[in-house]
C-alpha cells in the first residue's frame, strides 16, 4: 500500500497470508467479536484495462451526519484490483469541488481526480483524520477496536479515499469497493481513538547474490519524548495501543511493532510474517500499555529476488509503513532519515537503521475538549 504516514501521513496498510505470529494480548486478526454494520456505501465503480494502473483516483463519500459519529469498526470488500487504498475522514469543505478543473457538474460525493482538488493524504491526517487503511490486495478485512473505544468522526464529515489500483488479470476489469461501518453510541465510547504512523522513505533492500534471493530488516525507531512535551506538556510518554496495521509490498515477508525501554529492551506489540493478499492487522485486546517505554519501533523483513536494490515506490517499489491507533491524544507520524547498513544480525540477515530525528516527527494534538 502506499500506507499514509502522518508524514506522508500514514502511508498504510497491509499484508498477510501464510502463517502469522502475535503477542498473547492481540487476537492475531482483524477483529475480534462480533460486527454490526449501521452504514453503509459503495463507491463508484472503477475500470482497468489489461495491466493498467492507476494513482491519481480519489472517491468520496457524505456522510451528512449531524452529530459525530463513533466508529468502532469498518469493514471493507472489492471486486480485484485494489493494489491499495488509505481513507481519511475531512470536514465537508475540505475538498470541494472545482468547477474550473472538474466542469459545472462536479459533486461532493462521487470519484475525482485527486490533483483537482489539491489532495494530499498528509493535509487531509491533518484536517480529520485517518479513517481506514485496506491492506495490500486484500479484497476484505475488518479493522475492529475493542469495546469502548471508538474514532469519533466530527460532524458534517466526508470520508475520502486515496486509491491505488492495478489489473493483473488477463481481462479488462470493472471493480468497486464497499465500506460497511459500525457506529455505537456515545454512552458506549470510553476512550476516543488516534492515530501513528511510520513510513520509511529511505529505503535501500539489497539484491540477490549469485541469483541467490537475500533476506534482509529495515527498522525506524522514533523517541516520542519531545512529541508528548510539545503537543500535550506532558513530561511522562503514557499510552495504550488498540489496533496495528503493517504495511509492505510483495518482497516483503515480515512486519513487528514494538515498545523500546531505555535499557534497550523490546516490549513485542504485533509482530506477523506473511505475503501480500490477506489482512495484516490485528485488534490488540485488552489494549497494550508503553509502560513507560518512551520509544516506539517498527521493522520490515524482506526477500528481494530482483538484480536491483529496491527502494520505496508503488508497484515496482517497497514500503515499510504501519498505522496504529492509540489513546494518547495525539497524532504522530515518521518518515525518517539517513538509511545506515548495521552489518548482519544473528541469522546473517544484513540490516538497516534509519535516523528518526525529533524535528523529523510530525505532531498533531487531536482533541481540545473533555470526554
Amino acid at each position: 500500500m502506499r500506507l499514509i504516514a502522518l508524514s506522508s501521513i500514514l502511508t498504510l496498510v497491509l499484508i498477510s497470508c501464510g502463517d502469522s505470529s502475535s503477542p498473547d494480548n492481540s487476537t492475531g486478526g482483524s477483529g475480534g467479536g462480533e460486527f454490526a454494520p449501521t452504514l453503509t456505501h459503495t463507491y463508484d465503480p472503477q475500470r482497468l484495462d489489461v495491466a493498467e494502473e492507476t494513482t491519481n483516483v480519489c472517491q468520496s463519500w457524505v456522510l451528512g451526519n449531524d452529530e459525530p459519529l463513533y466508529v468502532r469498526g469498518v469493514r471493507q470488500t472489492n471486486d480485484g484490483g485494489w493494489h491499495h487504498s488509505n481513507w481519511f475522514f475531512v470536514p465537508e469543505s475540505a475538498y470541494a469541488p472545482s468547477a474550473a478543473k472538474e466542469g459545472p457538474d462536479a459533486t461532493l460525493e462521487g470519484t475525482w481526480n485527486c490533483s483537482d482538488r489539491n489532495f494530499s493524504e498528509y493535509l487531509a491526517a491533518a484536517a480529520g483524520g485517518v479513517f481506514f487503511a485496506q491492506s495490500t490486495q486484500a479484497m476484505e478485512e475488518l479493522q475492529k477496536f475493542p469495546k469502548g473505544a471508538a474514532l469519533e468522526i466530527p460532524p458534517r464529515s466526508v470520508i475520502v479515499g486515496s486509491t491505488h489500483l492495478l489489473n493483473i488479470a488477463p481481462a479488462p476489469l470493472e471493480t468497486a469497493l464497499t465500506m460497511e461501518v459500525e457506529t455505537v453510541p456515545r454512552e458506549d465510547v470510553d476512550i476516543r481513538l488516534t492515530p501513528f504512523s511510520f513510513a520509511i522513505g529511505s529505503l535501500r533492500i539489497p539484491p540477490m547474490v549469485d541469483g541467490v534471493p537475500t533476506e534482509s530488516r529495515t527498522s525506524l525507531e522514533c523517541d516520542l519524548s519531545d512529541a508528548f512535551k510539545r503537543h500535550l506538556n506532558e513530561d511522562v510518554v503514557d499510552y495504550n495501543v488498540y489496533y496495528v496495521l503493517g504495511h509492505y509490498h510483495q518482497w516483503g515477508n515480515y512486519f513487528n511493532l514494538s515498545f523500546v525501554h531505555d535499557d534497550g529492551t523490546r516490549d513485542t506489540i504485533f509482530e506477523i510474517k506473511n505475503t501480500i493478499g490477506e489482512p495484516i492487522g490485528s485488534i490488540i485486546d485488552p489494549p497494550m500499555s508503553n509502560n513507560g517505554a518512551t520509544k516506539l519501533r517498527s521493522e520490515c523483513g524482506f526477500i528481494n529476488n530482483t538484480d536491483e536494490t529496491l527502494t520505496r515506490g508503488l508497484q515496482y517499489g517497497e514500503m515499510c509503513d504501519f498505522l496504529a491507533y492509540t489513546d494518547s491524544n495525539l497524532k504522530i507520524g515518521s518518515g525518517g532519515s539517513t538509511n545506515h547498513p548495521m552489518g548482519e544480525n544473528e541469522e546473517g540477515m544484513p540490516v538497516f537503521e534509519v535516523d528518526c530525528p525529533n524535528d523529523g516527527i510530525t505532531g498533531f494534538k487531536a482533541y481540545n475538549d473533555e470526554f
